[in-house]
């Protein structure tokens, strides 16, 4: 399993440069680093602001599962969605309300075929909420499909 989350995750991420604002790292709670997070309140509302994560090294006709925490606190937040590139159109995971502040916790089957995939991106589109944050934390890709709850 590769450990993709943000405080001493070994994988790339990076912000989208064509998108109309960035992810910034929030701390913790219990303090021991931080998580993605996209405040209510920054920018217009539908505007999108993505976060990508670069995937290397996977083998071509494989399963990968990417697990990852979620969450989307407050009153008309917004959207939080999940492409990977080779569907870019298409989101593979979307959620677009928070029933609570909780972190709640999203998979993501990932089919490496001949056409494989080079990128997860996470992208939340701000809603008409003023309070609240959408977030991302520990993303965990592990091989094989992914387990039952």
């Amino acid at each position: 399993s590769v450990d993709c989350s943000f405080s001493q995750g070994v994988c790339d991420w990076k912000q989208d440069a064509d998108d109309d604002f960035d992810w910034n790292p929030a701390d913790r709670d219990r303090g021991d680093g931080y998580y993605m997070a996209v405040p209510a309140f920054v920018g217009h509302k539908n505007d999108m602001g993505r976060l990508e994560l670069l995937l290397t090294d996977l083998k071509p006709k494989s399963s990968y599962c990417l697990i990852f925490s979620y969450r989307l606190a407050g009153e008309r937040v917004g959207k939080l969605r999940v492409f990977l590139t080779n569907k870019k159109n298409t989101p593979v995971w979307e959620e677009n309300k928070g029933k609570d502040e909780r972190w709640r916790t999203g998979k993501i089957e990932i089919f490496q075929g001949f056409e494989t995939n080079n990128s997860v991106i996470f992208e939340s589109e701000r809603g008409k909420g003023k309070t609240g944050e959408i977030g991302v934390d520990n993303v965990i890709l592990i091989s094989g499909l992914c387990p039952e709850d």
